[in-house]
């Protein structure tokens, strides 16, 4: 089964914050379940949880796929492949299909990718779009 995974960064702290992505009129919530995050759990077919607001824009959800170091792989997550070019993990929602679109032209050619089909296995993630928004500077598809 697929894993779905959220990341966002906390409105109050700006602190990433990693889980299960929550939308309520307009306004964007992650939490992760655990014993501290779960307030009731009854048999009344409902919990109560406690979720924490992220800036909309910031929210990515998980490839699936892990980067050649083994750490998970986010849309917004800027990435470099073996030949040293800069890409950006974008998410095409016509297609329903993850992309790895160049970071100087982000609405020219993406490469879609699905389940075990993993280009995403010799790249690098070395930021993200919020974070580290310089590193786009100057990137070349060469």
């Amino acid at each position: 089964m697929r894993k779905y995974k959220f990341r966002g960064k906390r409105v109050d702290n700006g602190a990433w914050v990693y889980g299960d992505l929550i939308e309520n009129q307009g306004r964007y919530f992650i939490y992760h379940a655990t014993s501290e995050t779960t307030i009731e759990d009854n048999d009344d077919r409902k919990i109560t949880i406690i979720a924490v607001k992220v800036e909309s824009g910031t929210v990515g959800q998980f490839t699936g796929l892990p980067d050649k170091n083994g750490k998970e792989i986010y849309v917004g997550d800027i990435v470099r492949n073996k030949k040293g070019t800069i890409d950006v993990i974008t998410y095409d929602s016509l297609a329903f299909a993850l992309c790895v679109a160049y970071a100087t032209s982000p609405n020219g050619v993406c490469s879609t990718f699905f389940g075990n089909n993993n280009p995403l296995k010799d790249l690098e993630v070395i930021g993200n779009i919020h974070d580290n928004p310089e590193l786009l500077k100057g990137a070349s598809n060469e």
